[in-house]
């Protein structure tokens, strides 16, 4: 997998820069008018479908009323065939409403922990079971399938990027229900004139489905791989992932939808610092100065082979020293290591720190990120202690 910088896979805007930003500007009348009908509209179709019994032909009018709804218009090329074989549909996540599109394109359900009416349920692609942990779920999905005609539609990323550089590290579980799956790939694309981006940082449901009842239109791609077979799950998994990375043109990469919600904290933490630094004064500019610094030296103490003009760079962007600490062990902030700073440190030598590391990526296999990570902090924070001879800590 490729070694992907995190920051890569996500928006933290879901605004373009530029001449776009002046379009949707012009744009938004329109956009305000067509939010207000879809919303009635939706409202309309959600009273049809609590009242009225569960039927197709209600069924199938309910689901091109929430196409017009959401804006959303699924294409499957020329030629494009399911393979009825496999009855476990997996597919990348691009967006909040996948469920709808898959649906609507493969007639599988996506499982979910909502409680709506059948019909409405349904329309929706959703399917409501007990998600209390892995295993319930998994003996759910297996038993739906043994009492249903129903296909399960599954997203191992189980969270969205950008769809531009990379997919999130697919879990393997969803591999386990069956030996054979379908394995799908979505592409979705906006008008140019309101390039809104699908989602961003930390974002909300219901804001990116109001941006979907915003723009103009919203077309989605599905595109059906080569089904796979294979009874070792770790193997398919990856197997999979690769397929559908390759048809979309992206990489794959190690960051999980773990590494995605640490990292949306942090970018909020970030947020709320700087939000706090621009309410300061003017005169506490010097008092900030001598804070850095402070803040550099205590960062240099646990992570003393980072050169202080890295840590200096990213202390400035985050104010926070246990921040820039977890960027430079989560490898966000890359350097070189600085020998003098080696070299000056008695207390702890460079062989320690190098026969550390290599027993670190002896172990990347069998241990899991956050594991190597807290593993990193925990020798960081003895190598503190020990420089400082504190005690009881």
């Amino acid at each position: 997998m490729s070694q992907i910088d995190i920051q890569d896979l996500f928006d933290k805007s879901r605004f373009p820069s530029g001449w776009h930003l002046v379009t949707i500007f012009l744009y938004t009348p329109v956009g305000l008018l067509l939010v207000l009908l879809r919303l009635l509209t939706a409202l309309q179709l959600w009273l049809l479908a609590t009242l009225l019994p569960d039927c197709n032909n209600l069924r199938n009018f309910l689901s091109h009323g929430f196409s017009f709804a959401f804006g959303i218009v699924v294409k499957i090329p020329e030629g494009e065939v399911k393979n009825k074989q496999s009855r476990i549909i997996i597919a990348n996540n691009v967006s909040v409403l996948d469920h709808f599109v898959l649906y609507k394109a493969t007639q599988a359900l996506s499982p979910s922990v909502w409680e709506l009416p059948p019909m409405l349920s349904k329309t929706l692609g959703l399917q409501m079971m007990d998600m209390t942990n892995k295993e319930t779920l998994i003996a759910n999905i297996k038993q739906f399938l043994s009492t249903s005609k129903c296909n399960i539609a599954l997203q191992p990323e189980f969270g969205t990027t950008n769809s531009r550089v990379a997919l999130l590290k697919f879990n393997s579980w969803p591999f386990t229900i069956e030996t054979s799956v379908q394995p799908v790939a979505i592409k979705a694309w906006r008008p140019e004139f309101t390039s809104i981006r699908f989602s961003s940082l930390a974002s909300t449901w219901w804001t990116d489905v109001f941006w979907f009842m915003f723009v103009p239109y919203t077309i989605f791609t599905i595109k059906y791989l080569k089904i796979k077979q294979n009874a070792d799950p770790e193997v398919l998994v990856r197997e999979i992932e690769k397929d559908i990375a390759t048809s979309l043109g992206l990489k794959t990469s190690s960051h999980t939808v773990s590494d995605k919600a640490e990292f949306e904290k942090r970018c909020i933490m970030e947020k709320t610092q700087n939000r706090r630094l621009n309410r300061s004064s003017p005169n506490s500019q010097v008092i900030h100065s001598i804070e850095i610094q402070r803040m550099v030296q205590q960062v240099s103490e646990v992570l003393p082979l980072v050169p202080h003009n890295v840590i200096l760079r990213d202390l400035l962007k985050t104010r926070n020293v246990d921040i820039t600490i977890a960027n430079i062990l989560d490898g966000i902030v890359t350097y070189t290591p600085d020998s003098t700073q080696a070299t000056a440190t008695p207390s702890v030598s460079l062989n320690q720190l190098q026969i550390s590391t290599v027993k670190d990526n002896s172990n990347v296999g069998s241990s899991s990120f956050q594991e190597r990570k807290a593993k990193m902090i925990r020798e960081a924070r003895e190598r503190y202690i020990q420089k400082h001879g504190l005690k009881n800590c």
